[in-house]
């Protein structure tokens, strides 16, 4: 199923922002300020949040600006999805895929979003849940991957991996990537996956490193269910949008599937504008 453009309608006009900035950044923090006070200026109320905040703190509002790369979006997907509210990204980063704009055009990209302009992208999440003994002890949404992999020793782990309650395989690797479509150009390509456009429902799995093993990715339907059970000598670890959420021990069970939840985007640019942003992204440039 593709998603669709969705027009931005009366009852998405903008009246509230948060606008979170980059504390490693430490250009961001101007910017935000700017951008505040221009809001304010367009009788829009404006809130200051910091990366490392919960912004949730600040909802509800209409939009939340990230300005900062990826990792600021993949942060604020997490707080916003389950409030529905789009993301804007300024991209102050290296690479940008989720970005909309640049630090240069902020104001006029945000006059046309005052206007009414845009629509709303959304991108399918993952849901992962860390099982311990069969018990839940923790769970995160992702929208870029979550990735199984050994501990701080260079040892490969065993990983029993079931789809819709039937044995694929055991992975003897690094670890395995479970990525959204999103996430196919994220650490999921860095290791050989394919790209997917992000507008698509599928779950990718690919090994890292595998040993002796199945070495091709799987692209997988966006419904199904899949289960790593961890066998390993050494703690293991799980991250999230590149966050550790957790430490593997052996019989530990990772659990990913669709997420009910979505990240949603607003946009301005045409949804085909993902293929040049490809290509410059990914093309290597000598010297850089």
């Amino acid at each position: 199923m593709h998603n669709d453009h969705n027009a931005m309608s009366q009852e998405t006009s903008i009246h509230a922002v948060t606008v979170i900035y980059n504390p490693r950044v430490p250009a961001t923090l101007p910017i935000a300020e700017t951008i505040v006070a221009w809001l304010e200026k367009q009788s829009c109320r404006a809130w200051l949040c910091s990366r490392d905040q919960d912004a949730t703190a600040c909802l509800p509002s209409d939009l939340v600006i990230t300005l900062g790369g990826d990792g600021s979006i993949l942060r604020a997907a997490q707080q916003t999805a389950p409030t529905g509210t789009p993301i804007l990204g300024i991209n102050m980063g290296r690479v940008g895929f989720l970005t909309e704009t640049s630090p240069e055009n902020w104001q006029t990209t945000l006059k046309r979003v005052l206007a009414g302009e845009g629509w709303i992208e959304t991108r399918m999440m993952l849901c992962v849940t860390l099982l311990h003994h069969g018990q839940c002890i923790a769970q995160e949404h992702a929208l870029n991957d979550a990735v199984v992999s050994r501990g701080a020793l260079a040892r490969t782990v065993r990983l029993k991996t079931f789809i819709d309650g039937a044995e694929l395989t055991r992975y003897v690797a690094d670890g395995l990537i479970l990525a959204t479509p999103t996430g196919s150009t994220a650490y999921a390509y860095a290791i050989g996956g394919p790209i997917l456009p992000p507008w698509l429902d599928n779950i990718l799995l690919i090994p890292a490193a595998p040993h002796l093993s199945l070495e091709r990715p799987l692209v997988l339907g966006a419904d199904a269910v899949i289960e790593v059970e961890v066998n390993t000598e050494i703690p293991g670890m799980l991250t999230v949008d590149g966050r550790m959420e957790g430490e593997l021990q052996n019989g530990d069970v990772v659990r990913i599937e669709r997420s009910p939840l979505q990240a949603r985007f607003l946009r301005l640019r045409n949804r085909c504008d993902f293929y040049c942003t490809l290509v410059s992204r990914l093309t290597p440039r000598n010297g850089e």
